[in-house]
């Protein structure tokens, strides 16, 4: 389409590239397909992960955090002290850093909002510069819809609200909450973000009944996570290796506080002490960034030899590893009724049948919808252990299904993001 007819949006996202989440994923899918609908995405989001070359050409603005300043000046201060040969600096912000954690519950809504002046001034220069019909936003992080709410209040365009997960309804980090002071400045934050929005976007129909719940008059529509075919592979049969292979890719707590795989690790020893058959072929690897007590349950656990621990691979590597396991594991907080990650979008598309260790979610409906694999309560030992028994039986006897449900073809990208332009067709 003649890029001078197309209509120009403000997406304003603080995960963007080069970093790599599954937030990157959704926002960067939006933005590749838009042009295909009539619209030409322009892309606020930060400095703090670097830029690319082609920033300029690619029309992604960046403004800084002031967490940015911080990190200089650490990287200043280290460059002082004496370092071993090829030694790596460590960074200065890990998800188990304590300083993390202090940050955390200090600052209101998210660590990041120290982004959100410069963002402001950012997009208010962008928006004047040009013509723009609509602007949207997408979070975790939350502050990210502040910086619409500034940018709708000064500008009075046509705003949609993306949320991958609930602000003060089953956050991803719900110890953040935990102050009642703190929790009624969020609530008054996320009312009036979502009072202000011509329109929401959730991932799921539980986070959509939650707004529709709390406020009546909001105008909330379900656009799904999902998977991008042109990276998914074709599912090619299966083919019987000498293990049987449960992979996991992604994070665990570090995406959602009180996600655990203590109950698979029970199943585990469970299994060890009455001598199952399964643990002479199995392996269960886990692709992806661990958080230390995570890395030191798994490695402490009984049955180590058993377990593999990788740490993160680029993208495409783990389609690749998805598409060659035996078995996918999901693994949600139990009582995260809200949660559907995106990894479990590509695992639908895979074929691979899933052992999701979910309570009763958006995604353990899911993977009973397209039939797709057993969902069993994440502390359920004994229901783990039948899963695995019964996993294993079948691969035994090359059994295991390769089955894509035709009906997945909705959660592909490409059509998730002809649903977005659909709502701003109907703003615009």
């Amino acid at each position: 389409m003649d890029s001078t007819a197309q209509k120009s949006i403000l997406v304003i996202s603080y995960y963007y590239a080069p970093t790599e989440n599954p937030g990157t994923r959704r926002v960067g899918a939006f933005v590749r397909y838009l042009p295909q609908y009539g619209y030409r995405p322009v892309v606020l989001t930060t400095s703090g992960y670097g830029a690319l070359a082609d920033d300029e050409e690619r029309l992604i603005f960046r403004a800084p955090d002031i967490l940015d300043i911080g990190r200089w000046l650490a990287r200043r201060a280290r460059r002082t002290q004496p370092t071993a040969p090829g030694e790596r600096l460590p960074p200065i912000l890990t998800p188990d850093s304590g300083l993390t954690r202090v940050l955390e519950k200090a600052l209101i809504p998210d660590i990041h909002i120290g982004w959100l002046p410069s963002a402001v001034l950012r997009g208010r220069q962008v928006l004047r510069a040009g013509t723009f019909r609509a602007l949207f936003s997408s979070s975790p992080p939350p502050s990210a819809h502040l910086v619409a709410l500034a940018l709708k209040r000064l500008f009075g365009l046509p705003w949609v609200a993306d949320f991958r997960d609930g602000w003060t309804f089953e956050p991803p980090n719900s110890a953040t909450l935990s102050s009642p002071a703190r929790l009624r400045i969020e609530r008054a934050l996320e009312r009036a973000v979502v009072l202000s929005a011509d329109q929401i976007v959730t991932v799921n129909q539980v986070l959509a009944d939650d707004l529709r719940r709390r406020y009546p008059t909001a105008s909330v529509t379900v656009i799904s996570n999902g998977y991008d075919s042109a990276d998914v592979a074709t599912p090619r049969p299966h083919t019987k290796g000498s293990r049987l292979r449960v992979i996991h890719t992604g994070a665990l707590a570090r995406s959602r506080s009180h996600t655990s795989v203590d109950g698979l690790l029970a199943a585990l020893d469970a299994l060890q002490q009455k001598q199952s058959p399964v643990l002479a072929d199995l392996e269960v690897c886990f692709i992806g960034n661990l958080g230390a007590a995570e890395r030191e349950a798994l490695i402490r656990n009984g049955c180590r030899s058993h377990i593999s621990i990788e740490g993160p691979i680029p993208h495409c590597e783990t389609l690749r590893r998805q598409a060659e396991a035996d078995v996918l594991l999901l693994v949600t907080a139990p009582n995260a009724t809200s949660v559907t990650t995106s990894k479990l979008f590509e695992y639908l598309a895979s074929g691979r049948p899933i052992l999701a260790l979910t309570g009763r979610s958006a995604a353990a409906a899911l993977v009973e919808e397209f039939k797709a694999g057993i969902v069993i309560a994440p502390d359920d030992v004994d229901g783990i252990c039948r899963a695995l028994e019964w996993f294993h039986e079948r691969w035994r006897a090359n059994d295991l299904p390769t089955r894509v449900d035709p009906r997945v073809q909705r959660f592909d990208r490409r059509n998730l993001t002809g649903e977005l332009a659909k709502v701003f067709d109907t703003l615009i």
